[in-house]
């Protein structure tokens, strides 16, 4: 007879946040090296400051979106965290994209440096952070089609996983659900 040793809540935890903060740094020291990179190349857009100011202000009205988001998600996390049953989350942010964490990240981090520098070589960073997200999405949706299995591989075909550019999926991956449910 075995015994399975609990995981312990701070496993759980950095087995739930992957590589999130990781994706931070990266975004964070690329940032870093495009600014030493912006004294000897340069590709600037001519911004008047009132355009400037406006476009600021709506990227810091949708950082602070995301950040709610990001809180959201945490909370929606930490219900399954807390309780160590592995339930997929389709509600709440996950209703429109299956990775909510590394959509905020990505829709929210890289404007602004954009703007503030008014500069497209800041557009490389962002464009590295897409690609690598798309990379490790790939990975961590293979552990989730382990755990989930043929629930995940459906809610993938109603969610995107980055960009929600397709409405609220998971609404409509839970009615199917539910209908399923109630023909069986």
């Amino acid at each position: 007879m075995t015994t399975e040793k609990p995981v312990s809540l701070l496993k759980r935890f950095k087995n739930l946040l992957g590589v999130g903060p990781h994706l931070i740094l990266l975004g964070l020291l690329l940032e870093v090296l495009t600014l030493a990179l912006w004294s000897r190349i340069s590709f600037p857009i001519p911004l008047a400051a009132r355009t400037q100011v406006i476009l600021s202000l709506l990227c810091l009205m949708i950082s602070f979106t995301g950040m709610a988001w990001f809180h959201h998600s945490l909370n929606l996390i930490r219900v399954n965290l807390l309780d160590g049953k592995n339930r997929l989350i389709t509600r709440g942010p996950f209703s429109y994209v299956r990775h909510p964490l590394y959509a905020t990240l990505l829709l929210t981090l890289p404007l602004l440096p954009i703007l503030w520098c008014q500069d497209l070589l800041f557009l490389i960073p962002w464009i590295l952070l897409i690609a690598l997200a798309h990379l490790v999405v790939k990975r961590e949706e293979r552990r989730l089609l382990r755990i989930f299995g043929k629930e995940y591989e459906d809610y993938r075909r109603f969610v995107p996983a980055l960009l929600p550019f397709k409405g609220a999926g998971g609404k409509r991956f839970r009615e199917q659900g539910a209908a399923i449910h109630r023909t069986v």
